[in-house]
């Protein structure tokens, strides 16, 4: 006889890749790629980490020189950043930095 848990893994539909953004649409509402979760994935990814400007390079090549010029910060500051034992930024701020990162590096990939 099979147990509650069996059963209830046993009546589960079995989802493939493809289905994952036709289920997201039906439980939403919202029309999202594949893509597009990917990209939310690795955004989310890199904001949470415990160094978000290694992990920025590391992707996407971003140097502390073009973040600089990007987001018209001040060098030192952003050295500071980059550096392991420095104090980061606030959440919001990674989330910001992240987010306009993400947008130059799409530009840059397009040129």
């Amino acid at each position: 006889m099979l147990s509650f848990e069996e059963k209830k893994v046993e009546n589960m539909p079995k989802v493939t890749r493809e289905d994952i953004p036709n289920w997201f649409q039906r439980q939403t509402g919202f029309d999202v790629s594949i893509d597009e979760l990917k990209r939310a994935a690795l955004l989310d990814r890199i904001a949470c980490a415990d160094e978000p400007m290694k992990l920025m390079r590391e992707v996407w090549g971003i140097t502390p020189t073009e973040l600089e010029r990007l987001l018209g910060a001040p060098p030192r500051t952003v050295e500071q950043w980059f550096r392991k034992e420095a104090s980061r930024p606030p959440s919001w701020v990674i989330r910001l930095i992240v987010e306009k990162c993400a947008a130059y590096q799409k530009e840059r990939g397009q040129e």
